[in-house]
């Protein structure tokens, strides 16, 4: 209440008072005079004052409550407008704060065109997985639909870093060398760094430090053979684990200049075999459940046909050994 209306409502509930404050006066002595005998007690007199007070207290707070509501309504309806179109503008904010970051890793990635829609499907793979953390007993309070919603755009920056890889190395028409591998293997840092630049100069933010957590350690293994600081296990943060997997499983999946596509069912087996190496054990338990899903993603964002005929729909147990193509070990660029 600010300005006419405050001084509207002070008004009335001033009227208000000394009406009752006159009536009350009036009705004491109209009772007292009545009602009361002439040798009555001091007591008796008081008790008749203190019923005459509590009633006309009462009737002055029900007149205060009626002024009050008729004039805070109209002011509760702006506050709720006013809330919903603060929410609307922050809601605006962050889908063009997602839709730039979207936009600049796209721009990234578009120096590497051999990746197609790869950065759609990791954060749909991402997002998925999260989910899926989300009933799993040791995940479930680390991951609430706020972890949800910020790696499904922090993993679009996992590549970030490539900006600082070399034109001649990026755009190899084949399988990297060792030294080439060694200077691909400076992306992680070149991200985080950009990342953290980022962070100095808007301050602390969940969702830049989520991002520059998997720039960083999106390549590192379980096993603690991974690049580029050699974390193991949960040194590793967990969202860094979670885009290892989508990273791996879309690199396997996907055609490249150097390699063919890998049917969805040799992909999982793939990964599954790599768990307590490469991947959290943890993890990899719950890919197995939905990896459905993750097939389902590459087919519907797919840059070329991808054999999925063979894909079982039942939960993979068997092991078998597969080949990998990507890694530290090979010359692929993923």
């Amino acid at each position: 209440m600010i300005g006419p209306n405050r001084r509207n409502v002070g008004l009335q509930l001033t009227i208000a008072q000394f009406v009752c404050l006159v009536c009350a006066i009036w009705f004491q002595a109209f009772v007292e005079s009545a009602a009361a005998p002439a040798d009555s007690s001091f007591l008796l007199i008081l008790a008749f004052r203190i019923a005459t007070a509590a009633w006309f207290a009462a009737i002055y707070f029900c007149f205060s409550w009626l002024i009050l509501s008729k004039n805070l309504k109209p002011v509760d309806a702006k506050l709720q407008q006013q809330h919903a179109e603060s929410l609307l503008t922050v809601n605006e904010l962050i889908r063009t704060r997602d839709a730039i970051i979207f936009g600049l890793a796209k721009l990234a990635e578009s120096r590497d065109p051999d990746t197609g829609q790869h950065l759609e499907r990791i954060s749909l793979y991402s997002v998925r997985m999260a989910s899926a953390l989300r009933n799993h007993p040791k995940y479930k309070s680390l991951v609430d639909a706020e972890f949800v919603r910020m790696i499904g755009i922090s993993s679009v920056l996992h590549d970030i870093g490539k900006v600082g890889v070399e034109d001649r190395i990026l755009l190899k028409k084949g399988r990297l060398t060792p030294d080439e591998r060694v200077e691909m293997q400076h992306h992680p840092e070149i991200g985080s760094d950009c990342i953290r630049q980022i962070e100095r100069r808007l301050g602390n933010s969940d969702f830049l430090t989520m991002a520059r957590e998997i720039a960083m350690s999106h390549h590192e293994r379980w096993d603690g053979t991974g690049y580029p600081k050699g974390l193991a296990q949960t040194e590793i943060p967990l969202a860094a684990r979670i885009v290892a997997i989508a990273d791996v499983y879309d690199a396997l999946v996907s055609k490249r200049i150097y390699k063919d596509a890998m049917p969805h069912i040799d992909c999982v087996q793939n990964i599954g075999d790599k768990a307590g190496t490469q991947f959290d054990p943890d993890l990899i338990d719950v890919f197995l459940t939905i990896h459905e899903q993750f097939r389902d993603i590459s087919t519907r964002f797919c840059d070329e046909s991808i054999d999925f005929s063979d894909a079982k729909p039942d939960l993979i147990t068997a092991k078998q050994t597969v080949p990998s193509v990507v890694g530290k070990e090979h010359g692929g660029k993923d």
